[in-house]
């Protein structure tokens, strides 16, 4: 069996294996890597592991049959025990190749890494196209690596950061790899494109700008636009794909070359009459107004998503978000004028919540129409602003990445409604998500951003489910409740349950429903929310994913 140079490894971000139809998005950073690697005459292949639900046996068993002189992790933070157990595996194995991570939690946690997982032994800081290549090629020829800036690595005991390395020219680079594509749109009827690099803000909670500030360069860096386009009329040309998500953190630049940059794109996809294009991206409030709007929807943009974060003013001022409620407004004003959706970023349990900031927020959503998740919380990375704020105040429970994401101290009283709000979503909805995953895919699969309307409405069922929940919790805590009135709440949520499951198994055309909603007991689950609610033992937003088992 021929050895590879590198394999490139998405982990299973679950040890015990996923649905298989769950969120199969491309490994873009993977596939750039891998583009460039072959670019430089190295042989490389792509084993994603989280998309082809393996366990972690089955992925240890995949990597065996694909011997290389170099695997690299691509690492998310919920993955990263699953990196450990496979890296660990891998060495028991007898594996000799040199076993390197990277991504934006290697990155902003790599001494921690490289201090508790000895079979780890170098961490890639920042984008990994420039400095894996030269690896590979030190590796091959047995030649010292541990000079390349932007790598990490253990030397006589510690840990040794080198110093940044420059962020490489976005236009230098060869387009990505696209072999899962086949995989990934036969599942979500889309593709993935990066137009540029990184994102101009400067908010205290992103791990963007703190990925960004390893190396040296621009925060933000564009494409060639003609270039771009060309990628996606060859996509259109090669795979039949009409939808892209442009999944760079932010469509906009700084200023008015970055604005200009957006402008490019859009009157480079007009001019060239590509026929029906269905596009969605992401970007910030303050980067829209009415001209380019109007433009990014002749272009084919239906979707975008806005980091609106929060309705509340101080708030905004307190993540340093840079922009007004009230340019906030005017934005998806003007989004809606021009017919493009909004999906929204919230984060209405944050480190500033308090009962009137949950009521402002919820009125915001429901005068805009908006359904986000509401329980969920902000989580803080390693290397952030806010992980340091937080620290000043002594309100940061900082956690080791293999457990968790670190936690910060809240009121009691909001911690208990989160985690009333949160149990009743892991332990009911949640459960109506599993059970239908390749269902609800199924659903949500559509030849165009703007006609997911079945989607729509389950994602409106599932939004009102907690809505009313919260407003009942908020309810409570500001006048008092009883156990009985919990379990009439709960009742009542369980009815939305059946609806929402005899909608997903109708639009699915199951014959029957697989979970059977109607032996959910009421009273067990009201008696927990109600526990929660009068002992309030929680002081923090705790994650509720299960990291080792799950």
């Amino acid at each position: 069996m021929n050895e590879l140079d590198a394999l490139l490894i998405l982990p299973p971000m679950y040890q015990s294996g996923r649905i298989p139809d769950y969120n199969p998005k491309e490994p873009m950073g993977l596939m750039y890597i891998d583009a460039t690697l072959r670019r430089n005459g190295h042989s490389a292949e792509i084993l994603d592991a989280d998309i082809m639900a393996l366990t972690l046996d089955e992925t240890v068993a995949e990597i065996m049959k694909r011997p290389a002189k170099v695997i690299g992790f691509s690492v998310m933070q919920r993955a990263l025990p699953s990196v450990k157990l496979l890296a660990e595996k891998l060495k028991s194995r007898g594996v000799t190749a040199h076993v390197c991570c990277g991504g934006f939690t290697a990155t902003l946690s790599a001494k921690h890494i490289l201090e508790r997982i000895p079979a780890i032994d170098s961490v890639i800081l920042g984008e990994g196209e420039a400095t894996f290549s030269s690896l590979v090629q030190a590796i091959k020829e047995s030649t010292d690596w541990d000079h390349f800036p932007g790598m990490a690595f253990r030397q006589n005991g510690k840990v040794i950061i080198n110093q940044p390395a420059t962020k490489v020219d976005v236009d230098a680079l060869p387009w990505p790899r696209r072999d899962l594509l086949p995989i990934c749109f036969e599942k979500t009827n889309y593709a993935t494109i990066l137009a540029s690099r990184g994102c101009y803000g400067i908010c205290t909670f992103c791990s963007n700008q703190a990925f960004e500030r390893t190396s040296v360069g621009s925060n933000w860096r564009g494409r060639n636009p003609t270039d771009v386009v060309d990628e996606m009329e060859d996509l259109k040309r090669t795979h039949g794909v009409k939808v892209f998500k442009f999944n760079n953190p932010n469509l906009f630049g700084p200023g008015p070359n970055g604005r200009k940059h957006m402008v490019d794109i859009c009157n480079e996809i007009i001019s060239r009459k590509l026929g029906e294009l269905h596009l969605m991206g992401f970007c910030r409030s303050n980067d829209i107004d009415l001209g380019v709007a109007q433009l990014m929807r002749q272009a084919g943009f239906e979707r975008i998503l806005i980091g609106i974060e929060s309705a509340n003013p101080a708030v905004l001022r307190l993540f340093r978000k840079g922009e007004s409620l009230q340019t906030i407004r005017q934005s998806v004003e003007i989004l809606r004028q021009v017919g493009i959706d909004i999906v929204p970023g919230f984060m209405i349990f944050n480190p500033y919540t308090t009962i009137e900031t949950l009521e402002v927020d919820l009125d915001f959503l429901e005068t805009y129409g908006f359904m986000p998740t509401l329980s969920k919380s902000l989580r803080i990375f390693d290397g952030t602003p806010l992980q340091e704020i937080m620290a000043s105040e002594n309100r940061l429970v900082w956690r080791s990445p293999l457990e968790g994401y670190h936690e910060y101290l809240v009121d009691p009283v909001i911690a208990s409604i989160y985690m009333a709000l949160k149990t009743i979503s892991v332990e009911w909805i949640d459960l109506l998500r599993k059970s239908y995953q390749g269902e609800i895919w199924g659903i949500k699969k559509a030849i165009a951003f703007n006609q997911r309307m079945n989607f729509d409405t389950l994602s409106e069922l599932v939004f009102v489910l907690e809505k009313e929940t919260l407003k009942s919790l908020l309810s409570w805590v500001k006048t008092g409740f009883s156990y009985q009135d919990i379990v009439s709440q709960i009742a009542r949520l369980k009815d939305q349950i059946v609806k929402a499951e005899q909608h997903i198994v109708s639009d699915s055309g199951l014959a029957e429903p697989t979970l059977n909603v109607q032996s959910f007991s009421v009273t067990d689950l009201a008696g927990r929310i109600y526990s929660i609610l009068v002992n309030k033992v929680f002081r923090t937003f705790p994650e509720q994913y299960r990291w080792r088992d799950d």
